[in-house]
């Protein structure tokens, strides 16, 4: 079974949005085959969370007075439930998921590799002159993302979940050729991310990179190694957002920049006027407006608030609590709190430091987007969730089911 796994993230990748469904739905149908009743609680045990958020936005549903964007929504929603059958019947063992999650990597390093060929194909087709030139727009930022059609942001989103699998499986090496066999995978993708010019997916891999050598110092008391770790990762770092233009702009427009054409830039404000306008678009405190309402307030109040950009092309809040708050109010900000909480919590007990990176990953993905409204997501990050909490799970339901019969 671990086979549909990778089917779904195979699909995820390389297809359109219809295809990865029709795999979900494939995934859940065949599930439907292995559950039973302690095999059902089991999972809801380890993942009502999920259901509970769902379940509060199809209340929503009662006051929205555009029931069909509403409905629309909650299609985009039904992997809450649905994973938890998916999670019952096709469990994986530890050495499955160990299995599968390594394979994930393999059609990332894939996926990147393709999309890197694809731009370097069409930078010689060009006739560009200077290879600094891959590193302008054309090559980079959205238009590397074009190359699978993904966003930057959900690129780096998949390709970090990628590098913690790295990290955990370089934590666990004594093989001195793999580990530098993994630790080149890491650069590359590293290498990728900066390539794709997200800026929030930059900032997580400091954190995470960070975070890993100083528990490496802790762990093995080694503060010599660890500060050359230390130096040679921000010379890596200096050297890549120096060479590559597109990155280093983005960055430099999150707090003003004006080209020599005069056109002038401020992410930052823009964001923060964003936001601001957004939460103001919330008419009830603790319900919401109800889900299908959301973007209807959210233009209503881009235009009372001058913004005429995020107006006409219908942006959302750019933050996935904001946009939670408008649509299911405070109530429905706290249960998908509590879900990052429960996860977080969940996979500390059990010692898994990658689930726990991974929520922490989500959480912060989702300050600066809206990362469950769109369907690569909200598929990978709730499909994810579940493959992590087959790593070190202790507790079994008392029948076998699944892959276990």
């Amino acid at each position: 079974m671990g086979v549909l796994y990778l089917a779904f993230f195979l699909t995820l990748l390389f297809t359109p949005n219809d295809i990865n469904s029709k795999v979900l739905l494939a995934m859940g149908i065949l599930s439907l085959l292995y559950i039973n009743k302690s095999a059902l609680q089991w999972s809801l045990k380890r993942h009502y969370p999920l259901l509970a958020l769902f379940l509060w936005m199809v209340i929503s549903l009662s006051y929205s007075q555009d029931l069909s964007m509403g409905l629309d929504k909650i299609q985009r929603a039904s992997i809450l439930p649905s994973a938890i059958l998916i999670f019952s019947g096709l469990r994986l063992s530890k050495k499955q998921t160990a299995l599968v999650l390594n394979l994930f990597v393999g059609l990332v390093a894939l996926a990147c590799v393709y999309s890197h060929i694809t731009t370097v194909v069409q930078f010689l087709s060009n006739g560009e002159t200077e290879l600094r030139a891959l590193f302008n727009l054309n090559y980079s930022y959205l238009s590397l993302g074009n190359t699978l059609d993904l966003h930057p942001t959900y690129y780096a989103f998949i390709i970090l979940s990628a590098i913690l699998v790295l990290l955990h499986n370089l934590c666990r090496q004594t093989s001195v050729s793999k580990k530098i066999i993994l630790l080149l995978g890491i650069a590359y993708f590293s290498f990728f991310i900066f390539h794709l010019s997200s800026r929030i997916g930059i900032m997580i891999l400091y954190v995470i990179i960070m975070y890993q050598i100083f528990r490496y110092i802790i762990r093995n008391k080694t503060l010599k190694k660890g500060l050359i770790f230390l130096l040679a990762f921000h010379v890596f770092l200096f050297v890549l957002i120096s060479q590559i233009g597109v990155t280093k702009y983005r960055f430099q427009h999150i707090f003003g920049f004006e080209y020599y054409t005069g056109y002038q830039v401020n992410d930052g404000n823009h964001k923060l006027a964003l936001w601001r306008a957004a939460g103001n678009a919330n008419k009830q405190f603790l319900f919401g407006n109800g889900i299908g309402d959301v973007g209807a307030s959210l233009i209503e109040q881009f235009e009372t608030s001058d913004l005429s950009r995020p107006a006409e092309k219908k942006y959302n809040s750019h933050n996935q609590y904001i946009e939670y708050f408008v649509g299911v109010g405070f109530v429905g900000v706290l249960l998908f709190c509590y879900l990052l909480y429960f996860y977080f919590r969940k996979f500390y007990k059990e010692n898994n430091i990658i689930g726990v990176q991974f929520v922490v990953t989500l959480a912060i993905f989702c300050i600066t987007e809206c990362v469950w409204n769109r369907h690569h997501g909200i598929v990978f990050s709730v499909m994810m969730l579940g493959l992590l909490s087959f790593v070190n799970v202790k507790e079994e339901p008392k029948t076998p089911v699944g892959l276990h019969q």
